[in-house]
C-alpha cells in the first residue's frame, strides 16, 4: 500500500508595517511582525522623533514671539501664527502621549524598570528594545502611529517650499511697492496669493489673479488697444499676449486653473476643448491664456464641474 506523505507549508506572516500598509505587504522577518524595511522605520522614526519634538518647541517659541508682536501693533484679531502654534502645541502633545504609551507597555511586559517620561528618554528607551517590540503582536500599531507621527512633526517643521515671483508695481494708487506672487510648490504648484511688499493690506487671494492681470494690463496700455474677438466681444488683454513671456496673472497650468476654481482637473481639460481656450506649450507643459479661463467661468455664471 502506498503511503502518501502530506507536506505542510508553514504559512508566511505578512508584514503591517507603515511601509507596507499602502502596497502588497512584504514578508516578516523572522520572529519579527515587520519587513525588514519597516522594522528599520520603526528604529528610525525612534531616532527622529525628540529633534522633531524640538523643532516643534522652536516653532512654538516663533509663533509666541510673532504673537507678541502683532499684539503690540494693536491690530486685532488672531495672531498670523496662531493656527500653527495650535498645530505644534497638538504634535508635540502627540509625541509625549504615544511615546509614554509605548514605553508603559514595554516595561510592564518585560518587567523593567520604565524611563522617565521626556521624549528623548522614552524614545531612546523603545529604541533600545525596538527588536522585542517588532515582535510583539501589535508591532503594526506601533509602526504606523510613530510613523505617523513623524509626517504629522515635519508638515510643522519642514512646511511646503513656496516660490515668490516679483510681478510688477502695486495696483493699488499713491503705492510705490512691488507686486509679489506666491505659490505653493509641495505636491504641484498651486497659486497662493499676491502681496504687496510695502503694504501687506494690499492683497489679492488667488481667485482674482486673472482680474488683477487684466487691471494691471489696462494701466499699462495705452489708450484704445483693447483687443477684439470673433464672437463680438471685446476686452483689453494683459501686456505679453500670447507669444510674450508668462507673468503669474496671465498663463495658467491646468493644475492651477484646477485649484483657482475648485473643479477637477477632467473639468478643466473639457472646458479648455470646448471653449477653445488658447494654449501655449512649454518644455512639454501647457498653459491657459488666464482670460480665456475667467470668461468661461464667469459666462456659466457657476462653478463647471
Amino acid at each position: 500500500m502506498d503511503t502518501h506523505h502530506v507536506e505542510r507549508k508553514a504559512a508566511v506572516r505578512l508584514c503591517g508595517g507603515a511601509g507596507c500598509a499602502a502596497r502588497e505587504p512584504r514578508p516578516a522577518l523572522g520572529r519579527s511582525r515587520l519587513c525588514h524595511i519597516c522594522a528599520q522605520r520603526l528604529a528610525t522614526d525612534l531616532e527622529r522623533l525628540p529633534g522633531l519634538y524640538g523643532s516643534c518647541e522652536a516653532v512654538l517659541e516663533n509663533s509666541r514671539s510673532g504673537a507678541m508682536t502683532a499684539g503690540s501693533r494693536g491690530t486685532g484679531g488672531p495672531a498670523p501664527g496662531i493656527r500653527l502654534n495650535i498645530r505644534a502645541a497638538e504634535v508635540r502633545a502627540s509625541i509625549l502621549s504615544v511615546l509614554g504609551s509605548w514605553g508603559g507597555l514595554v516595561a510592564h511586559e518585560r518587567r523593567v524598570t520604565p524611563p522617565s517620561r521626556t521624549v528623548p528618554a522614552l524614545a531612546g528607551f523603545l529604541r533600545l528594545h525596538v527588536t522585542w517590540l517588532a515582535a510583539h503582536d501589535t508591532a503594526a500599531d506601533a509602526s504606523g502611529e510613530l510613523n505617523r507621527l513623524v509626517h504629522a512633526a515635519r508638515r510643522i517643521v519642514e512646511p511646503e517650499p513656496v516660490r515668490r515671483h516679483e510681478i510688477g508695481t502695486c495696483a493699488e494708487p499713491d503705492c510705490s511697492g512691488s507686486l509679489v506672487a506666491r505659490v505653493h510648490t509641495g505636491g504641484g504648484a498651486a497659486l497662493s496669493d499676491i502681496v504687496c511688499t510695502a503694504t501687506p493690506a494690499h492683497r489679492w487671494p488667488a481667485a482674482e489673479w486673472t482680474r488683477l492681470g487684466r487691471r494691471l494690463g489696462a494701466e499699462s496700455r495705452p489708450e484704445g488697444t483693447g483687443t477684439g474677438h470673433t464672437d463680438g466681444t471685446s476686452h483689453t488683454e494683459p501686456v505679453g499676449h500670447p507669444g510674450g513671456a508668462r507673468r503669474a496673472s496671465e498663463w495658467l497650468s491646468p493644475a492651477e486653473v484646477a485649484h483657482l476654481r475648485g473643479v477637477p482637473s477632467g473639468t478643466v481639460y473639457r472646458l479648455a476643448s470646448e471653449q477653445r481656450w488658447r494654449r501655449e506649450k512649454r518644455a512639454g507643459r501647457t498653459y491657459y491664456w488666464a482670460q480665456d479661463v475667467e470668461r468661461t467661468f464667469h459666462a456659466a455664471g457657476r462653478t463647471p464641474r
